[in-house]
C-alpha cells in the first residue's frame, strides 16, 4: 500500500500547488480590474479595432479571473483528498479542473500536472486503494 501512497503523493501535490497558484493569478486579474475602475477612465483609443480588443479584455480577464478563484478551492480539495487516498470521484474531477484552461488560469502548469494525476488516478491499483474501507 505505501507504493501506492507514494506515487500519489506527487501529483496530490501538485494538484494542491495548482490550485493555490489559480487562485492567486484569479485575484491579481480581479484586483487588477477594480484598480482599473477606481483610477478612472481610460486613455482614448482611436484604432476600433484595438479599442474593441481592449474593451473585450477588461470583461474576460476578470470573468476567467473569477471562474478560477472559484475552481481553485475544488482543485485544492481534491489534491487534499487524492493526498489522504479518499473521494477519488472528488480527486478525479480536481484532476480535470487543473486540465481546462478556463478554470485553470497557470494552465502551463496545470496541463502536466492535471494528465499526471489523471494518468496516476486511473491506474486500477491505485482506483482500488481509494475503494479500500482501510482508507475510509
Amino acid at each position: 500500500m505505501s507504493d501506492v501512497r507514494r506515487r500519489v503523493q506527487l501529483p496530490a501535490w501538485g494538484l494542491i500547488i495548482v490550485g493555490t497558484l489559480n487562485a492567486l493569478s484569479g485575484m491579481v486579474f480581479i484586483v487588477g480590474r477594480l484598480v482599473s475602475i477606481v483610477k478612472g477612465p481610460e486613455r482614448v483609443i482611436d484604432d476600433e479595432y484595438r479599442r474593441l480588443g481592449y474593451e473585450v479584455g477588461t470583461i474576460v480577464w476578470p470573468m476567467l479571473g473569477l471562474i478560477s478563484v472559484a475552481a481553485s478551492p475544488l482543485i485544492i480539495f481534491g489534491g487534499l483528498q487524492m493526498l489522504g487516498m479518499r473521494r477519488y470521484s472528488t480527486a478525479l474531477l480536481a484532476s480535470i479542473l487543473a486540465l481546462v484552461p478556463v478554470t485553470s488560469l497557470c494552465c502551463i502548469s496545470g496541463i502536466p500536472i492535471g494528465i499526471w494525476a489523471l494518468i496516476v488516478l486511473r491506474d486500477p491499483e491505485v482506483r482500488a486503494s481509494f475503494e479500500s474501507p482501510q482508507n475510509r
